[in-house]
């Protein structure tokens, strides 16, 4: 094979990675907007598994069937062969849809940290209240090769290790998530420590919602009472 041929082989596959790219963080926008990972509450901050994220076996489906489908676009112009561009679509979409099938996140919200692993889809929950510390820890490796991960240590002491994703362009995301979850722990701590101090002075704690309902029933008596004063009497 010639340098020409080999330029246009990696230049077909370029453009078959970088179209199902654009097409799979459509997809994923629009399902992180519709389907978070945390259910009811929205996912403040969030990473993903690269598609170049070195280890995952499941990568390896997502790449081979990259590779075929520009080597049968490929073989399609450089033969005259247009018959085989259906095969390098068919190709195209089993990788676009293991991409999407294989979507593995972490996500974080004011009180969950979820995440989703692999082509079983299973997604976990993790309540923050019940977190005692989180940690970014990071293979470092050239370019791509380096990884990181969330490793999340509960209140009883059991170690859990979130899905994994390239250092090269998701470390700064993970730190992110690390950060928010290190914010909303230490507001957790802080409820904890102003009800510990609202029992020691021998007043029990107030639930939040509690005590918002109970502002809307004063403001509601105290407006009874200002409509009964106002309201006209008969002098007869």
């Amino acid at each position: 094979m010639s340098a020409g041929s080999m330029l246009a082989l990696l230049a077909c596959l370029a453009a078959a990675f970088g179209l199902e790219q654009l097409v799979v963080r459509m997809v994923r926008a629009v399902l992180q907007a519709s389907a978070p990972l945390s259910g009811d509450q929205a996912d403040s901050f969030t990473y993903d598994r690269m598609p170049w994220t070195f280890g995952e076996r499941d990568l390896a489906w997502l790449w081979l069937a990259l590779v075929a489908a520009a080597a049968a676009g490929w073989s399609a112009f450089h033969f005259q062969q247009y018959l085989l561009l259906l095969p390098a679509i068919l190709a195209w979409g089993a990788a676009l849809a293991w991409d999407l099938w294989s979507w593995e996140r972490v996500a974080a919200s004011v009180k969950l940290v979820s995440w989703r692993r692999g082509w079983r889809q299973s997604v976990r929950q993790v309540p923050i209240s019940r977190l005692a510390d989180v940690t970014v820890h990071e293979k470092p490796g050239r370019g791509p090769a380096g990884v990181c991960r969330l490793v999340l240590t509960l209140d009883d002491g059991k170690i859990v290790k979130l899905p994994r994703c390239s250092s090269w362009g998701g470390l700064g995301r993970a730190e992110d998530v690390a950060n928010f979850i290190r914010l909303q722990m230490q507001q957790v701590q802080d409820m904890r420590r102003r009800a510990s101090n609202d029992r020691r002075r021998g007043r029990p704690a107030v639930d939040p919602v509690e005590r918002e309902l109970r502002a809307k029933l004063k403001a509601l008596r105290e407006g009874r009472t200002a409509s009964a004063d106002t309201a006209p009497q008969d002098l007869g």
